[in-house]
């Protein structure tokens, strides 16, 4: 039996995920939508099917696992609605919070500052540039934002707002606020879409799948990418201001003493706020691009 305290902190984890995916939707539901968020919900209880060399069953432990199954669900048959809309300078500002947090991680191995500088120096370019404008770096872009998300989430998500889940082990587990774990929830969710936006991209096949049947899901995921990012006209102003302004402010927070570390699940679920206040431009088409006048018919 659940105790108290224990049933209302995963219940608040469990409305922050809802609420998340909600708020990800938009608040609108649309014809059949209804009927897709059934599946995700029953998914649900394909985590509480005991595994099959199971010997002590661990309720606590398939509940968690049930919200994890049903998040991917869910991310995927509202994959379409739920990619972010990313621009240049968003982007930007995710990357440099990711360099700021792998300083302050002690980050030095040669690998990891490869992995890092590699993706980074091409946002920065891309912040001032328009290489944007093409197929191919709209879905690196787009899925470097995915992966920016996840690294963030790996280093930084506070790991305690899990703890009430491994409770029945016969220790009791140290019990956030409610508010925490409303937030948890939502970027938990967050977070699990995210990871599906990368992985898709894995080129490799299924049990019993074909290459090129994978090849083709790998090629409509790219083309689902490159729907989300928002080319932007270039501002060098506000780009400029970015990648200033900002590490300015992420140093000045750390002087001052406080810890990024229990802000981040915050940022994360509030990132498709952020993401989706992207508005392009409208674009002024050019001389070259104008159809030409249709001629007369001569009589």
């Amino acid at each position: 039996m659940i105790a108290g305290p224990v049933l209302v902190a995963i219940s608040c984890f469990a409305l922050g995920m809802v609420l998340q995916a909600l708020f990800m939707l938009g608040g609108r539901f649309r014809r059949g939508d209804w009927g897709r968020a059934g599946w995700a919900l029953a998914s649900w209880f394909i985590g509480l099917i005991p595994g099959k060399h199971e010997q002590e069953y661990q309720l606590l432990f398939h509940v968690s696992y049930g919200m994890l199954v049903a998040g991917g669900v869910f991310t995927y048959l509202f994959r379409d609605r739920l990619l972010p809309r990313v621009g240049g300078r968003v982007l930007l500002a995710w990357n440099l919070l990711l360099v700021y947090i792998a300083v302050n991680g002690g980050w030095n191995s040669p690998l990891e500052v490869f992995l890092l500088a590699i993706p980074t120096g091409a946002t920065v370019v891309n912040a001032f540039t328009d290489i944007d404008r093409r197929f191919g770096w709209k879905v690196f872009f787009q899925a470097w934002f995915s992966t920016i998300l996840l690294v963030i989430a790996i280093y930084c998500f506070d790991a305690g707002l899990l703890g009430v889940f491994v409770g029945d082990g016969g220790g009791v587990p140290t019990l956030r606020s409610p508010l925490q774990m409303l937030a948890g929830g939502a970027a938990s969710l967050y977070i699990i879409a995210n990871a599906w936006f990368v992985l898709a991209l894995v080129p490799i096949p299924g049990r019993g799948q074909s290459w090129d049947s994978r090849m083709k899901q790998v090629r409509a995921h790219m083309d689902l990418l490159a729907s989300g990012y928002v080319w932007e006209p270039d501002d060098p102003l506000r780009s400029l201001a970015v990648l200033v302004c900002l590490p300015a402010a992420l140093v000045a927070i750390s002087y001052a003493g406080a810890n990024v570390r229990a802000v981040v699940p915050f940022a994360i679920a509030m990132m498709p706020m952020a993401a989706g206040g992207v508005e392009p431009e409208p674009l002024v088409p050019d001389a070259e691009s104008k159809p030409e006048p249709a001629k007369r018919r001569r009589g």
